[in-house]
């Protein structure tokens, strides 16, 4: 398939636009889209953490990109503001289809059509109160459209995914998840429909979230 190829700069100015956690509206309001429709499921008895995998979805490679880098660890100290108490693990870090290179003329930049970026930010520790702390995710996203609660699949708890608007070109899907010991969020840059952003977030979900060692 064959992709655009979106500068560097405009990535970005997508990211920095879409999806940076407000840390006011995140901590501290309880309205805004509400995907949570059914109660969350009970805690585990298995503790759980966040771990971050070598390789995402069997071939995508972490990126070495300052500026992913930086979004994606940002949104995880929002996160860790709505833990009770300290975090037991914590991740914020991206993943590219093709490793990146530096050029002269283009910087460092993705190689080839798939231009493709995954972001990843997510903790571990308590979280009393998993519907209240998704809703403050999402309100704490206002650019955020068409926020609709998804399956969370086996590992339980409450999911929701939403849109941004595409005024710079480059799709952006957001999705995020909470329960009582894990609270994340996964944004897909650049995915098209038929990529299934959401199908594509529960694996990612399962890679991430581990019994605790």
């Amino acid at each position: 398939m064959t992709r655009a190829k979106p500068a560097a700069t405009a990535v970005i100015g997508a990211l920095t636009s879409a999806i940076l956690l407000a840390t006011t509206g995140c901590a501290g309001r309880a309205g805004g889209p509400a995907p949570a429709t059914t109660a969350p499921s009970p805690p585990s008895a298995t503790r759980m953490r966040i771990d971050k995998p070598d390789k995402l979805l069997g071939t995508w490679t972490e990126s070495v990109d300052r500026g992913f880098h930086d979004h994606a660890e940002q949104d995880m100290g929002t996160f860790k503001k709505l833990l009770s108490a300290e975090p037991t693990s914590a991740m914020g870090t991206a993943y590219v289809q093709a490793k990146e290179v530096y050029s002269r003329e283009r910087g460092l930049h993705i190689p080839g059509d798939d231009q493709r970026v995954i972001l990843i930010s997510a903790v571990s520790g308590t979280i009393t109160d998993p519907t209240a702390a998704l809703d403050r995710t999402f309100a704490g996203l206002p650019k955020v459209t068409n926020v609709a609660p998804i399956q969370p699949g086996p590992l339980g708890g409450l999911a929701g995914c939403g849109t941004v608007p595409a005024k710079t070109g480059i799709p952006v899907d957001i999705c995020a998840w909470s329960d009582h010991q894990t609270l994340g969020m996964v944004t897909f840059v650049g995915f098209a429909k038929t990529d299934d952003p959401q199908g594509v977030f529960g694996q990612i979900r399962a890679e991430l979230e581990q019994p605790a060692r």
